[in-house]
Parts: structure tokens; sequence; C-alpha cells
């Protein structure tokens, strides 16, 4: 009954003008709440803009524990959590004695309120730059522009102003040539290339006071080194501003002229190396560079890296400036020559076009073939059948086999742009970016052994989840054809097309029935206390005042979209954490919606403004993260921390029921996420050592798949749908492959050092798995890492954050604990075989279990998106609230219920509204 309250109770503020009518359906409603109590909803009077005060810097008290027998009772137990015993008959009850009668002056004590962990009650209010947020629906059009627009057209034939400027970009081009970093004059023609062919006369390559060009490594005198980094971060920091400025136009306004002004900046940009680093930084692949700005990308980066390597980097003594000239001379792939450096760019155009654009037919379905990729996802993640799927994942692979000659020049052009850059193939310059190798300097460590170490550290665990989900994929799947209980899964059952993707069977394979109502009790709070997406982000910001954060600049409010403006054309994804690149301007670009999944996101682009303010003050090379990876893993650790109850009580978002963690709701969570993203982890290694073998060349032309599946059973446990075709190329289903050719280990360690991260903050003594409270004492190491930059290492930053500079995934096996020891006892109860090197031995019909629920890819979490209420549309799959059920199109009232409509508002009530002169009493 908790959990219809709560949904009923999100549209009260519909609800209200029939309430006040006073009538017979309000009598009704009112008779219907004093019968149970417990139906009444949770309120908190407080403000959205409370202060705040850390009162707690130990871990958070737990209630006493009750009998360990009860699957849902608090954590502390003296064995692991028992798997869900099958359901017993219950005893008749006994009738209860009659209540004694009270006195007329007695009355229930009330039972007083838990106190909350944070006190927000002395941060100083600020003024977030309030505006009223754009209703989610189309602004009213701006006639008067279409009636211009419609004129030109008549009396021209085209809307294109004959008077507006010729450039889409002037105050970018302007800088071209606005200081002497734009001279070429005094170098030898042999060291450039001849830049009329791209821009005309603009020529824009940097020199110091017309240096002449010396050869490699010549130029020893610091203080020359110290004045060419210094004008070069000065004429960088205008560019970079203007591509910025661009950049966020093109994002929070889509339109052609915006496209254009972006690309005119990027190309000037791209005359300064740094403008590569800003632009992958940023962007986040958001945005594809056109073909033209590809190549003059690659011409300048190339031109300027090589004028940095005129310094001689081992004769400098300044730390700091090495670490700077050595970010200006890498090249990357730009090292290689124009010509093959489009053809490179060509070849990863061609994979990632082939992979979207291949079509196949489905099973037993005659030509013509309309299925594609992101048809196949759809299908993988809802269907059941596992010879239809068998049938999609071989055809798909059979249809894009021809593209396996292209992915092997990919590869060639990799190894040939690494040993440009002085590393012995595309694998070591990978790596470099994690063992800290350059072309003179050694790896600091071993990364293919420390990674190995990660596996074995994580396998067990591993091993568990694998037997477990084989034993629940024989239930999914009626024991489908080439699953043993005791060999590799086939590939096509997890649900994905992607590897380590086996999220879709959450809901059928669930450790427990129990389900958390914290999402839909946050949405509920966030209607009752009238939030916007723009407070779901202030209560983030004051989350982090209260752990000595800083305040940020007021134009971060005014600047920032939290929610989708209607009006314009917006690209909403990925969300953003932006840096305008002026020291003072930073902003969030967010299509948020009420709900967790993005009150999670607030907190988690929270953290990536604050890492960009608070390293600010760094020269302008050193104004980026220390690694993506840890970046990513400080964003991930406040994601996290944003969904502890404590917290969530403190910012008055939830009831204090929640306080009491329940442990089969512990359990579900951590299996999610392991579905998630523990069993990524394999593949991940995978994908990478894979393609170093190729980049050493230790795999023949002939055994490239062979191989892929040997490495894929060692590793996950996982074999091909069927006998494969050695000369396919089966890891081109895969996007990690096809579509994004980088290292996978980035998103491994940033998985791996969050848990560290998180460890580190944490008071002793934490459950991990729930999270604690921070103060401002455990953020203070974090954030002095963070003012650094990529001043530091990575290692350096994980070093200072946590106090080693090892990978160590032992907090996260911490983490996971709980749904260990569930895993370890339900595997030995049902005798469930570990591991995959067995004989093939076929489940019996005893063994094979019964799923949980129906197919359900969903991932059960309530946004605002994905709810509806009486009269609206549930046509996208939204789910009817308020005693309402869809029909296919929009949400009806329930059998036995009637229709009122007040307005532009439908609200189903039991009694007939017509007895009181409303409606037209038609149930």
């Amino acid at each position: 009954m908790r959990l219809r309250t709560r949904r009923a109770f999100l549209g009260l503020c519909i609800l209200t003008c029939s309430i006040s009518v006073g009538l017979a359906v309000g009598d009704h409603a009112k008779h219907e709440q004093k019968e149970d109590t417990s139906k009444e909803p949770f309120e908190f009077t407080d403000s959205v803009e409370d202060g705040a005060h850390m009162n707690m810097s130990a871990p958070i008290p737990r209630p006493e524990p009750e009998p360990a027998s009860v699957a849902s009772s608090s954590k502390h137990h003296a064995h692991p959590p028992q798997p869900e015993p099958e359901p017993e008959p219950k005893p008749e009850p006994e009738p209860k004695p009659e209540p004694e009668p009270t006195s007329a002056g007695s009355a229930a004590v009330p039972v007083p309120e838990p106190e909350p962990a944070i006190k927000f009650d002395n941060i100083q209010s600020e003024d977030y730059g309030d505006v009223v947020e754009a209703k989610n629906q189309p602004d009213e059009l701006d006639t008067e522009v279409i009636e211009q627009l419609v004129d030109r057209f008549l009396n021209t034939g085209s809307l294109a102003d004959k008077n507006a400027p010729k450039s889409a970009n002037p105050a970018a081009q302007a800088l071209v040539g606005s200081s002497s970093y734009w001279n070429t004059d005094g170098l030898k023609v042999h060291f450039l290339f001849d830049c009329s062919e791209v821009f005309g006369q603009w020529s824009v390559l940097t020199s110091v006071q017309n240096l002449p060009f010396q050869e490699a490594g010549s130029i020893k005198d610091e203080a020359i080194v110290k004045e060419w980094i210094k004008g070069y971060q000065a004429e960088a920091q205008k560019v970079l501003k203007e591509v910025a400025a661009a950049g966020w136009k093109y994002f929070s306004h889509a339109s052609q002229s915006a496209k254009m002004s972006l690309n005119e900046a990027e190309q000037v940009s791209l005359a300064l190396h740094l403008g590569t680093a800003f632009l992958i930084s940023q962007r986040k692949n958001s945005l594809s560079l056109t073909e033209h700005v590809r190549q003059v990308l690659s011409r300048f980066v190339r031109a300027t890296s090589m004028q940095a390597k005129q310094f001689d980097v081992e004769s400098i003594t300044d730390a700091d400036l090495k670490r700077q000239l050595a970010y200006v001379s890498f090249e990357g792939m730009s090292a290689l020559s124009p010509a093959d450096y489009a053809a490179f760019n060509q070849a990863q155009n061609t994979l990632n076009r082939e992979a979207s654009d291949v079509t196949i037919c489905d099973y037993e379905v005659p030509p013509p073939c309309a299925l594609k990729k992101i048809d196949l996802e759809s299908i993988f993640r809802n269907d059941n059948d596992g010879k239809r799927l068998s049938h999609l994942w071989i055809s798909y692979l059979t249809n894009l086999a021809h593209e396996k000659a292209t992915y092997q020049k990919l590869i060639a052009f990799t190894n040939k742009g690494a040993k440009a850059n002085g590393f012995s193939d595309g694998g070591a310059m990978w790596r470099s970016a994690f063992d800290l190798s350059t072309k003179s300097k050694p790896p600091a460590f071993d990364l293919r052994e420390q990674i190995e170490k990660i596996y074995k550290s994580i396998e067990p665990l591993y091993k568990q989840l694998h037997a477990y989900m084989r034993r629940q994929i024989a239930g999914i799947y009626s024991n489908p054809a080439g699953l043993s209980k005791n060999g590799p899964i086939p590939a096509h059952l997890f649900g994905s097309i992607d590897g380590g993707d086996w999220s879709a069977h959450y809901e059928q394979t669930k450790p427990y029935d129990d389900q958390s109502t914290l999402p839909e009790d946050m949405l509920f709070s966030f209607h009752t206390q009238n939030y916007t997406s723009k407070q779901m982000f202030v209560k983030a910001y004051r989350y982090f005042k209260s752990i000595g954060f800083p305040s940020l600049p007021k134009t971060f409010w005014t600047n920032s979209h939290f929610a989708r403006v209607w009006s314009r054309d917006m690209i909403c994804n990925p969300p953003a954490a932006l840096d305008m690149r002026d020291g003072s301007d930073f902003r969030v670009k967010s299509c948020a919606q009420l709900g967790l999944p993005d009150f999670e996101l607030a907190h988690s682009l929270m953290a990536q403004v604050y890492y960009q303010y608070l390293y600010r003050l760094q020269p302008l090379l050193f104004r980026e993260p220390a690694s993506s990876s840890i970046s990513d893993a400080i964003a991930k650790v406040f994601s996290f921390l944003a969904t502890n109850p404590h917290y969530l009580y403190s910012q008055k978002l939830v009831p204090a029921s929640h306080l009491d963690i329940q442990d089969a709701l512990v359990v579900n969570k951590l299996y999610k996420e392991a579905l998630e993203n523990l069993a990524k982890l394999p593949f991940d290694i995978v994908a990478d050592n894979w393609r170093y073998e190729q980049f050493e060349g230790k795999i023949p032309p002939g055994k490239i798949n062979d191989r892929w599946w040997e490495l894929r059973n060692k590793y996950e446990g996982v074999r091909a749908p069927q006998p494969y075709n050695s000369s396919n190329l089966d890891a081109l289903m895969h996007t990690a492959i096809s579509q994004v050719h980088s290292p996978a280990t980035r998103s491994l360690i940033s998985y791996v050092v969050q848990f560290q991260i998180l460890k580190a903050m944490c008071p002793q003594g934490t459950v991990l798995s729930e999270g604690c409270i921070l103060s401002e004492d455990t953020t203070e190491k974090l954030r002095e890492t963070m003012k650094k930059g990529s001043s530091i290492t990575w290692l350096q930053a994980l070093e200072e954050i946590t106090g080693t500079a090892q990978l160590d995934a032992g907090p996260l096996l911490e983490y996971y604990e709980p749904l260990a020891n569930w895993l370890r006892n339900t595997n030995e109860v049902d005798q469930t075989v570990l591991g995959w090197d067995g004989d093939g031995a076929l489940f019996t019909a005893e063994e094979i279990p019964k799923p949980r629920t129906g197919m359900d890819g969903g991932n059960g979490i309530l946004s605002e998106d994905r709810v509806a209420f009486p009269g609206g549309v549930c046509a996208n799959g939204q789910e009817c609230l308020l005693d309402s059920h869809c029909n296919g199109t929009i949400c009806v009232c329930n059998d036995g219920l009637f229709t009122l409509e007040l307005g532009s508002t439908v609200n189903c009530v039991p009694g007939n509204p017509a007895d009181s002169g409303f409606g037209d009493g038609q149930a």
C-alpha cells in the first residue's frame, strides 16, 4: 500500500481543485485515509535551500539488527545472507484482544524523527540566478522572424541573407596573424608545409622572435624554452576561448550557422597543439570533425609539435617546463603524413558506418532485409528465442566480414603512427598514457602485468557471478542449444550485443523480489517540493560546499543549461561540464529530468565542474585532469554517494524508513551494478590484449578470429554462438572494437580506482556498499589534488588521494562483499558448478530455475519522462500512475473508477462525480 500511496500522492497537485469541492468524492477519499494512517505521505516543510553543517565524522550508527533469518533484515549477520526460501503456508492468525480504552486526556507519544547526518543550516544562501525554467513543451514561435524568412525566399529564391558577413566566426578569424605566434617568417620551408592550399594566405605556425629553424634537440637554453611556452599559452588561451564559445553555442542552440562558426573556430585552434586535447576532452565525441578539419588538424598539430622538438628536453631542469613541453611535442596519430592520416580516418569512418548500416534478415523471414544494428539491440534485450538470436548474430557478422581488411589497415596505420612517435608499436603508444612511458623514458611499471593482477583478484567473484548467471540463462532461454552447466556461455544469450553487458537479465534473475522504493520516493519528493531540474544541481552544489568545496561564480548558474530549452535544437547527449577557457566561466550542459538517475548525474557533473574550477590557476597546459580515468573515477564516487540514504534524508528527499538498510535491497543493488559494470571488466581486458597482440604481429592473419574467441573463453567464459568462421572478424560485433579505436583499459582503471578513492575518503569501519557521509577533513586531500590538474601524473594523483600509487582491487571486492557472500551461499545450495572448463554436461530439468519475471529490458528506475498521469500519453512505455492504466495511447482510469475532468486535468475517483453535478457520470 505504501508504494501505491507514494504514486498516488504525486498527483495531489492536480487534485487540489476537486478536493476543494468538499463533496461525496472528497469525503470518500478522506474516509479511506482515516482507515489506514500508514498511508500518510512523508512531508518536509523546510525550503529547498536550507544551509548545511556537518555533525558527523565517523561511520553512520546502524540500527540494532533483526534476526538473520529475515530476508530483508538489517545487515550485520553472524552468517552471510541466505538465498530467499520458498514461501511457507502462513498459520491462521489468532484473534487480537480488544484494545483497552484510553482516557480522554491520554495520547500516543510521537516517535521522534532521527537527527539528519548533515544539517544544512550554516551554508549561506546564494544568488543562483533563478529564472523560470522552460516548460516541457515547445515555446511560442517568433512569427515575425518566420515572415522575414518567407519574404526573403519569395523575393530571392533563397533563405540566405546576402548582407550577412561571409565569415560565420569573425572573432576567431581575427586572431589569425594577430601576434608573432602566427608568423612563419624565418622558418625554413623544408621544415614546414605550405598552408596556402588550406587557408589561402593564413600561416599559422608559432615562432619566438622569428627564431630560425634549428635541428631537433639543438636548443638547450631554458630561458628560450620558457619564453616560447609563455607566448604559446597566451595565444592558445585566446584561441581556445573562441572555440569554447563557438562550441557552447552549437551545443545549446544547434544550427547550420552555429556549426559553421564552430568549424571556423576549430580551424583556427588547430594551429595550436592544445586545441586537440581541448576538443577531445570537452566534446567527448558528441560531434565528429569534418574531413577537411581533420586534415587541417593533422597538418598544424604536426608542425607545432615539430617546432617544440627543436628544444632539448633532457637539458631542461624545470620539471613543470619539461612536462609542458612534452604535451606540445607529442603528436599522436598526427605524426602520420597527410595522406596516411586521411587514410587512417577513412578506415575509422568506414568501420563506423558499416557497423551501423549493415542490414540483415530476421529469422525465417525472406528478403528484403531491413534489420540494422540498432534494431538488434532491442531484439536481443527483449527476446528469449535462442534460435532467432543465434541466427541474427551469425548473419550480422557474416555481412560485416568484408570489413576485416579495413580493420587490419587501421591496425597498420596505428603502428605507423606509434613508430613516428618513437614507440615500438600501437599497443606501446596506447599504454603510454597509463605507464607514463615516452620516446626516451621506459614505462614506470608493467601495465599488462598490473591488469593481470586485477583480473586474478576479481576472478573468484566473477566466476561466482558467471556460474549463477549461466544457470539462470538456462531458465530464461529454456535450456538453449550450446549451453552446458560447466562450460562457457554462448555470447548471444546475455541480452546484449555488446560484450560484458548482462544488465538485460536483471529483472528475471535478481536475488530477491524486494524492490526499493527509493526512486519513487525521490520523485514524489521532487514533485511535492516543487523541484525543477536546476534545483537538483543546487542540492548537489550545497552538498559540495558542506564538505569544503568553495563557492562557484554566479555565472555558473546564469550561463549553464540544466534542463532542455524547448525553443532550441539542443544537443543533449552527452551531458557535460565545460571549461570556457577564460579562468572564470564554468558551465554544465544537461537536459536533466526530475528523478534519481539525473540527481546522481547532477553530483557527477558538479564533481567535474569543481575539478575544472580548482585547477583554473594552473598554467594553461596543466588545466586538464591528471587523466580521464581519475576524473571519471571521482565523478562516479560522488554519483554513488548521492544515493546514500543518510545523505538523502538530510536533504529531505526520503523518509526516515530508508535509514534502516535492508539486506535484500543492498544485494539486489550490487547485483544490478555487477551485471552492468563488473561483468564488463574481463571483456575490457580481452579487447585490449587482442589488439596488443595484433599490434605486435603475434597473430597470423588467418588466426585473428580464432584468437579472439580463445581470449574470450579464457577471461570471460564466453564462446561463439555456434562453430564460427575463422575468416570472419567477430570482434566487429562490439562497439568497443568497431567504433571506438582506443584502449578499453581506461574504463577498467577508472572503475577500480573509484573504489580506492571511496575507501580513502570514507571513515574507517564504513560499509562501502552503503557509502558514507563525507566531511571537510575527509575531502581535503582530494581538493588539493584536484587543484594540481595535469601538473602531476595520474599515479601521483592516485597516491595523494589514497596513499598508494598502486592499482588495488581490494576496495572493489570489499564493496561487493554482500553480493559475494550471497552468490557463494546460493551457488553452494544449488550445487552450481564454478568455472567453464568442464566436459559440457547439460542441465537436467530439475536444475533449471524458473525466471522471476517475464522478459523485461527496462532499468526499473523512475524519472519524470517514464511516468504519466490519467489522460497523459503513455505510447512510449510510460508507467500510468494514480489508478490508471495505458490503453495503448493514453492513461485511462481503472475499472470501477470514474473519470473526473477539471480544466486540463483528469482524475480517477471512486465516487460518481455526476452525483454532485460534475461530469457525465461515465465510469
